[in-house]
Order: structure tokens, then sequence, then C-alpha cells
């Protein structure tokens, strides 16, 4: 990645990323809910087991600005932690988009500043340390 060009990396990024949606789904034909208008009623009932939560149409994609040791440990422990879990639990078509927005919403609802707060305090810390020897 270019200095000069932070989003140099983005399409590799992206070809990289696996495949978020089912071949087979007709969820994009559907029109989207929105706080205004509720989702239309499907002719099958949902099933939380096997369907997912929300389209990827319905997902908004951002990119991570992070350090290449912290995302190879956050893709590992999505994939051999969260999603292995998930699966002991039952649930099947297990998708990123989920996952990443209950890890957000986690954040959030936990109010969990205090121990961001601290993680970057540290990685400050470490890196000004690093810096005088």
């Amino acid at each position: 990645m270019s200095e000069d060009d932070p989003f140099a990396d983005l399409g590799e990024t992206l070809e990289n990323e696996p495949d978020d949606e089912p071949e087979d789904t007709d969820e994009a034909s559907e029109p989207e809910a929105t706080e205004e208008t509720p989702p239309r009623e499907s002719a099958e009932p949902r099933d939380p087991i096997t369907d997912t939560a929300f389209s990827y149409e319905a997902a908004k994609q951002r990119p991570f600005y992070a350090r290449e040791a912290t995302i190879e440990d956050f893709d590992s422990w999505l994939k051999y932690e969260l999603e292995r879990e998930l699966n002991q639990q039952g649930y099947q078509n297990i998708v990123v988009r989920e996952m990443t927005d209950a890890l957000l919403r986690t954040v959030v609802e936990e109010d969990l500043v205090d121990e961001v707060a601290e993680r970057f305090e540290q990685a400050r810390e470490s890196a000004f340390l690093e810096s005088d020897e």
C-alpha cells in the first residue's frame, strides 16, 4: 500500500472478501424496508436459524484502517471463535456482515468506551516507548 494513496489496497481487499450472499436468494428483488415502511411479509415464514437478519443491500461497507496483525487476529477470531460458536448453537448461513454488525452493536450497546479508550492509550504509550529506544 502506498503512503500517498490510502485506498490503494481497497480493490485487493474487496477481491479477497468472501462472497457474503448465497447464490440462490431472491432477497435482492424485494423492495428494501426502511424505518418509514415496514418489511413486506414473505409467503414463507423466516427461520432465524437459517435466514440472515438483513440483506447484503441493507449493509453499508466501510473500510477499517488497522495494523495487519490486528486485522489478522480479528479475521481469525471472527472465523474460528465467533463463527464456530454460532455453528455450535445451530445457526446456518452465517455471513460476515451479520457478525460484524453484532460486534459493532455490542461495542456501542455495552458502552465499551472505557475499554476501547484504554486500548487506544496502551497503543499510544507502546508506540511512544518504542520510538524512544
